[in-house]
C-alpha cells in the first residue's frame, strides 16, 4: 500500500507541476513626462512621480551618496553624481556622474570624477549649464572646489578651486554663482570647452556671523533667489561678468521676527507667475533645521504676502512645479509627500512614498 501511495505521488507531482503557468515578464518603458511630473529625491534613489494622479512612474536608483539628479530634456537623459564604495561602507571609494536614459531609467555611461565629492543630499551641490553640456559638482576635501563634466562628450574635464565658496547656480549660457563664505557672491564663467575662462566677486552684501545666507536657494526668472536665517530675501542675476544683488527685504512683518525659514529644502519659486514659497516656524537663532509650521508665499513684484498655509504635518521640504496650472510639493519628517494647488492652495492628495529628502523638477 505505502509503495503504490508513493508511485502515485511520484507520478502526480510531475503533473501537478506541469499545470503551472509560467511567469510572464514583461519590461515598462517610461511614458512621455506629464506637465507635473517631478522627482522625488531619497536616500534609496530617485522616484519619479505624477503629482496630478499621485502614481509612480518610475525609479532611478541611485548610489546612496547622491546630491542630487536633474534632467536634461532635448537629450532625454538625466544626470547624478555618485559614490560607492568597494565593500558597501568601506574600502576603495569611487565618484562618478552617472548618465540616465529617460526611457528605460537605466545607466548608460558612467564617467569617473576626483574622489572628492560632496556626499550630502543637497540640491544645489550639483548643477547643470544652461547650454545643456558640462555639469558641475561640488566636491568638499575638506576645501571646496568643482569638478566640470562634459556630459555630451562624456568626459570629465577638470577640477576648478573655489575655496571658501560653496553651492552652484548656473546662469546664462555656461557660467555658475556660488556663495562665499566672507560675504560675497562668486561668478564663474566657462569657456566652450568647460575651462574657467573669467573669475569675478561681489561686494560683501550679508554678515557671515550675524545673518549669513543659506546654502539653499532657488532659481527666479532671470536668476537666483537667496534667503538668509533671519528671513531676509537678496534677488541676484549677473550681466556678462556683472553679478547684481537688488537691496534685500525681510519676510513677514517686524512683529514676526520670531518666525524662520526652515527645514531641508525649504525655498521655491515658480519662476513665470513670480511667486515665492518659503516654509516658516516660530523659534530661536539656529533653528534653520526646525520645518516648517506654515508655508508663506510672496508676490516677488510687490514683495508683498499673499498667503500663509497652515500645515497639519510641518514641511522639510518643498518644491513648486513650473507648469500653468502648478502643484505646490511638501514632503515631511515621516516620509509623507502632499499635494497642493499651488495657486489656490488647496489640498488635493498625500502620496504614500519613501521619505524624500528634497523634490526635483522634471
Amino acid at each position: 500500500m505505502r509503495l503504490l501511495l508513493s508511485l502515485v505521488l511520484t507520478v502526480a507531482a510531475p503533473l501537478a507541476m506541469g499545470q503551472i503557468s509560467p511567469e510572464e515578464i514583461s519590461v515598462e518603458t517610461l511614458p512621455e513626462p506629464g506637465s507635473n511630473w517631478f522627482i522625488s529625491k531619497t536616500g534609496n534613489g530617485a522616484y519619479v512621480f505624477d503629482a496630478e494622479s499621485g502614481e509612480m512612474q518610475g525609479l532611478l536608483s541611485l548610489s546612496r551618496n547622491t546630491p542630487a539628479v536633474t534632467p536634461y530634456h532635448p537629450r532625454q537623459e538625466f544626470y547624478a553624481a555618485e559614490s560607492y564604495m568597494s565593500r558597501g561602507v568601506r574600502g576603495e571609494r569611487t565618484d562618478l556622474v552617472a548618465v540616465y536614459d529617460f526611457e528605460n531609467l537605466s545607466p548608460i555611461a558612467e564617467i569617473i570624477i576626483p574622489n572628492h565629492m560632496a556626499r550630502l543630499q543637497v540640491r544645489r551641490h550639483l548643477g547643470l549649464m544652461n547650454d545643456g553640456r558640462h555639469l558641475a559638482v561640488l566636491n568638499m576635501n575638506p576645501g571646496h572646489s568643482v569638478s566640470i563634466v562634459d556630459v555630451e562628450d562624456r568626459v570629465f574635464i577638470y577640477e576648478i578651486s573655489t575655496p571658501g565658496c560653496a553651492v552652484i547656480m548656473p546662469v546664462a549660457t555656461s557660467d555658475f554663482l556660488q556663495v562665499c563664505g566672507d560675504g560675497t557672491l562668486q561668478l564663474i564663467q566657462l569657456d566652450l570647452s568647460g575651462y574657467e575662462e573669467n573669475r569675478v566677486r561681489s561686494d560683501v552684501f550679508f554678515n557671515v556671523i550675524d545673518d549669513a545666507v543659506f546654502d539653499r536657494a532657488t532659481p527666479s526668472a532671470d536668476g537666483w533667489i537667496l534667503v538668509t536665517h533671519a528671513g531676509v530675501i537678496f534677488e541676484v542675476s549677473t550681466d556678462d561678468d556683472e553679478i547684481n544683488i537688488e537691496d534685500g527685504w525681510r519676510l513677514g512683518a517686524e512683529d514676526e521676527s520670531d518666525w524662520r525659514p526652515g527645514g531641508n529644502e525649504f525655498i521655491t519659486a515658480h519662476k513665470d507667475y513670480g511667486l515665492l514659497y518659503v516654509a516658516m516656524h516660530e523659534g530661536e537663532v539656529d533653528t534653520h533645521h526646525v520645518p516648517g509650521d506654515e508655508i508663506w508665499v510672496f508676490d516677488m513684484a510687490t514683495r508683498n504676502r499673499v498667503h500663509r498655509l497652515e500645515l497639519d504635518v510641518p514641511a522639510d521640504s518643498i518644491m513648486v512645479t513650473q507648469e500653468a496650472e502648478p502643484k505646490l510639493l511638501v514632503s515631511d519628517e515621516e516620509g509623507g509627500m502632499h499635494v497642493y494647488d499651488a495657486i489656490s492652495f488647496a489640498f488635493e492628495r498625500t502620496i504614500n512614498a519613501p521619505g524624500a529628502s528634497h523634490f526635483e523638477d522634471f
